[in-house]
């Protein structure tokens, strides 16, 4: 076999990155916020850049700005008022009485990595196993470390299960009920089920005293953490509003908040024109092009984004008119098709988004959902299926919650094709106890 070097012609198409094209591409991803600051760098280090920002829109006419999640009409906050102090979160309180109580260094490290790990309600998530295996220290260590967080403020910090959470707020209460810790260690799945006759025979009291006992756990906290979760709501500023006009919506898209840019027509006329340097021209025009760069993909970013929102828009119809029930099932490509673009044009224009509706605020990565199928052959989004099982949720009695199989059944009165393991699926993704337990919470 003879190898050989030839010259031959071919067609062939490639795609050139360019600076100009990856600009566009991180504009269009960013959220108004970072635009903004990305925005106001460049204006640093161009002098060809004007950006204007209009005091006016952000300080004094805020109803353009800032607009609350259920009207746009609505004046949500006051800068100044912004000002004032965060309110102090779980972990900033739970570190603070763990600097006072004075461990030693050591268990204080485990007890702040302990900390960190506990989610909203209070609960530890990460296992015992692999926090002793990070510190290279003895399960002793840890359980030493976990003992020193459960004994902080509120009651309950630290638990590992709900069982643990009440037990532990029972034996710090010195006013707990005589029967309510035997109850929790030893019948926590009788009582859950309600069988509080077979409590009291194994106890060997009267069931009056299980059901007094069964009033005070009631009392306890199953979300110790809840208290700290009050925080100040975090204003979102919309990159678009759609509103209804007569028989029609239509999509405004938000530029109240955005600085105002532009080339500097001072500069434009006597630097560009009247330059002799080469090395003054070429820096003048590098940033002159770099300023048209960044205005026309400010220009592209917002005519892109309105029409993704619009391709929106057409699909969600029956969202906007009935509510989240009628959320239809949606993809990236759906949205590209119609527009005639990639996915990955589609993915970041969508990307830290926010859009007011007359439904209120929502991300735009909201309206993209898997669908299941409904016994007539039609796609329910997996979004509206939660919100049905949370509405029969939020309407059961409270004393006879339903059961997963239960609203499995109903929704199939609806004719909605879903499996009870799913519906549990769908019930612990949005942090729903199981029905056994919402007894305990009630």
């Amino acid at each position: 076999m003879q190898l050989q070097n030839t010259l031959a012609q071919g067609q062939y198409m490639k795609l050139n990155i360019t600076p100009q094209l990856i600009q566009s591409m991180n504009i269009l991803q960013m959220s108004m916020a970072d635009l903004a600051h990305y925005i106001q760098e460049h204006a640093l280090e161009n002098p060809f850049l004007d950006v204007v920002v209009n005091h006016e829109t952000f300080y004094t006419r805020r109803k353009k700005c800032g607009l609350k999640a259920n009207s746009a009409k609505s004046l949500p906050y006051d800068m100044v008022e912004l000002a004032g102090g965060e309110a102090e979160t779980l972990e900033a309180a739970l570190l603070s009485q763990l600097r006072t109580s004075k461990l030693n260094e050591k268990t204080y490290k485990i007890a702040k990595y302990l900390v960190g790990n506990l989610n909203d309600d209070g609960f530890l998530l990460v296992p015992l196993e692999e926090v002793s295996e990070y510190f290279r220290e003895p399960m002793a260590e840890i359980m030493n470390a976990l003992t020193s967080l459960q004994s902080l403020d509120p009651a309950g910090v630290g638990a590992r299960s709900l069982q643990e959470c009440l037990c532990i707020q029972i034996l710090r209460d010195p006013n707990s009920d005589p029967w309510a810790y035997r109850i929790i260690t030893d019948y926590f799945n009788e009582l859950a089920c309600g069988k509080l006759q077979h409590i009291a025979n194994g106890l060997n009291i009267a069931k009056e005293q299980v059901v007094q006992s069964l009033e005070y756990i009631r009392t306890l906290k199953p979300r110790p953490g809840l208290m700290y979760n009050n925080h100040r709501p975090n204003y979102i500023v919309p990159d678009a509003v759609i509103q209804k006009e007569h028989d029609r919506y239509v999509v405004l898209v938000n530029e109240m908040c955005m600085p105002k840019v532009s080339v500097n027509r001072y500069y434009y006329r006597h630097l560009v024109k009247g330059s002799e340097n080469k090395e003054a021209k070429s820096y003048i025009h590098h940033n002159l092009r770099e300023a048209h760069w960044l205005i026309d993909s400010l220009e592209q970013r917002k005519a892109t984004l309105l029409r993704v929102i619009e391709a929106i828009l057409q699909e969600q119809l029956l969202f906007l008119e009935k509510g989240i029930s009628y959320l239809k099932p949606m993809i990236l490509k759906t949205i590209a098709m119609k527009l005639n673009v990639d996915e990955s044009t589609v993915s970041r224009a969508i990307r830290n988004k926010f859009i007011l509706t007359p439904r209120g605020m929502f991300e735009l990565k909201f309206f993209f959902t898997n669908g299941l199928l409904t016994y007539n052959g039609e796609a329910a989004s997996a979004k509206s299926i939660k919100a049905q099982i949370r509405s029969l949720i939020d309407s059961e009695k409270k004393a006879k919650p339903l059961s997963d199989q239960q609203i499995t059944d109903m929704l199939a009165q609806k004719g909605l094709q879903i499996s009870r393991r799913t519906v549990m699926k769908y019930r612990e993704e949005m942090h729903i106890l199981s029905s056994r337990l919402r007894v305990l919470s009630q």
